[in-house]
């Protein structure tokens, strides 16, 4: 009973959160986050079927969902990461080529991964999604780092977007690694604990992103950018050294 609340209220929430962003034209700013929201509602309305219909084939039902949010959910670290970066061009480009590559080894290896391994086991499923978070929040508390060591200023749908993500996927990788030791007696607490979580970073979203608040416009004392320069200028000598190094070794 609870599971069907917490799934429809999600739903719910999902819709207002879309037609929100339609009427405002946010969906136009924030392309990839409200894509990643159409795909959870799809997703959403998926498994709320499954569940009124066919509540024995929820559990299985649900990793193919959720393996489509995972990928569109590298959407939202992307939106953030030009966002925020977005006044820093180097910072911002080397960030967004970051996500992109992981994004497209994720999914590569998403469309593979049934054929190398046709047989996966639930403790496989549950351990290659945990890889997945992990990797996402990677992401977000590498970015959290930059925020706060270069006092970056942040507008309220950033703010929003960022800690809504956040808290889902640390929210994740917890009930995950609960699950992989408690295994399958952990898995109706699962059910009603995952979409909960989702449930929860909806709402900051939909409050988050209500109207448009752009990003402030930054201190121009911060140097990031100069950072990230030198930083760029120190790898390349570094790099240089290193080829010079195994020339003159290749030659001895």
């Amino acid at each position: 009973m609870w599971q069907w609340v917490i799934e429809g209220g999600g739903i719910v929430v999902e819709l207002a959160l879309l037609l929100r962003g339609l009427r405002t034209r946010l969906f136009r700013r924030y392309y990839f986050f409200y894509t990643y929201i159409g795909s959870v509602i799809l997703g959403s309305a998926v498994l709320m079927t499954i569940l009124l219909k066919m509540p024995g084939l929820y559990s299985k039902s649900y990793w193919p969902v959720q393996l489509i949010t995972l990928v569109t959910g590298y959407g939202i670290l992307l939106e953030i990461l030009n966002q925020v970066l977005a006044p820093y061009p180097g910072a911002e480009r080397f960030a967004r080529l970051s996500g992109l590559a992981a994004f497209a080894a994720i999914f590569c290896f998403a469309l593979i991964a049934p054929f190398l391994m046709p047989r996966w086991s639930p403790g496989s499923v549950i351990e290659f999604e945990r890889d997945l978070r992990s990797v996402q929040a990677l992401f977000i508390f590498g970015l959290l780092a930059l925020i706060f060591y270069y006092a970056i200023p942040i507008g309220r749908n950033m703010k929003g977007m960022v800690f809504g993500y956040g808290l889902y996927i640390l929210t994740s990788l917890v009930s995950l690694a609960v699950r992989s030791y408690a295994g399958p007696s952990f898995l109706r607490v699962w059910s009603v604990a995952q979409p909960l979580s989702l449930d929860v970073s909806l709402m900051i979203w939909l409050i988050a992103l209500w109207s448009y608040c752009p990003n402030p416009v930054p201190d121009p004392t911060i140097h990031l950018e100069e950072d990230y320069e030198a930083l760029v200028t120190r790898t390349k000598s570094v790099i240089g050294h290193i080829r010079t190094y195994l020339g003159k070794a290749a030659r001895a």
